[in-house]
């Protein structure tokens, strides 16, 4: 996903893997899940699950070398709800669903990109050891790549504990937490009236409570992400370059943004302090 959607391929691409995530995740006897589909609106073109053929793999690499930061932020989750239950899946709500799912993902693939800018500062360091080792035996007076990237690792630090809080957070205390609260409301009551307003107050908890409701917040969380994409991207393009400019960019203005990711990580645990009380 670090390339930008190919039109013609995109979004038979992302059922491949959507499908196989569904496979180990929910029963291959849901009913349901036929219905649901992945959409990428800019192109206009729908697929279904089942039209899937999870043997055929296609890979998204067109040869570009450019980078979309939202180009993949466009997929929508779509459910092609039957008679009645459009009375309990209305237009709004499946809209809400919709901008948790995109919210969700995008989170998930800025936490994936750091994980494996990690993984790749790792074996450069490995490997800048090494070289410095020889330069050392070699009486070479040249220092280690790692102590002019240092203060980059530290940004990147910053980076990954905000993002792997904040989905930690939203899943187990917020997500499994009102998931459980709404099971309990369903089991005991028989009325549809109170099943819609329940849903609706689980929905609204979900969207509050993961600060997508904060105007501020939210644009701030997905500044913070956009900033996180460039930084591994830029990574992964300095590897084999001795040109850091970019890099130290990405970083300098990061460091301001140090301050924000202590101040989300403080409503963080403010909200979820409301939550328990």
């Amino acid at each position: 996903m670090r390339l930008p959607p190919h039109q013609s391929t995109a979004e038979i691409d992302i059922m491949v893997p959507f499908q196989m995530a569904a496979i180990k995740t929910i029963s291959q006897e849901d009913k349901y899940f036929s219905g649901v589909s992945l959409r990428m609106p800019s192109f206009g073109i729908t697929v279904k699950s089942s039209q899937v053929d999870l043997s055929k793999t296609k890979t998204n690499a067109d040869g570009s070398s450019e980078t979309s930061l939202d180009g993949w932020d466009g997929i929508a989750l779509e459910y092609s709800v039957d008679w009645p239950l459009q009375l309990f899946f209305t237009k709004e709500v499946l809209s809400k669903y919709r901008t948790i799912f995109q919210y969700l993902l995008r989170l998930k693939r800025t936490q994936l990109e750091l994980e494996k800018s990690w993984a790749s500062v790792m074996h450069e360091g490995h490997a800048d050891f090494a070289r410095h080792h020889n330069d050392r035996m070699n009486h070479s007076t040249s220092q280690p790549r790692r102590q002019h990237f240092r203060p980059m690792w530290h940004v990147r630090e910053h980076m990954a504990f905000l993002i792997r809080n904040l989905q930690f957070y939203i899943q187990v205390d917020v997500i499994e937490y009102q998931w459980d609260f709404l099971q309990s409301h369903i089991q005991n009551s028989n009325d549809f009236t109170e099943l819609v307003t329940f849903h609706q107050e689980y929905l609204s908890a979900l969207i509050s409570q993961s600060f997508l409701d904060i105007g501020f917040v939210s644009r701030l969380l997905g500044s913070i992400m956009t900033l996180c994409l460039q930084f591994c991207w830029t990574i992964e393009n300095q590897e084999s370059s001795q040109n850091t400019c970019e890099l130290e960019r990405i970083t300098e203005v990061s460091k301001p943004g140090s301050v924000y990711f202590h101040f989300v990580g403080s409503i963080s645990n403010t909200r979820k302090n409301i939550m328990n009380d």
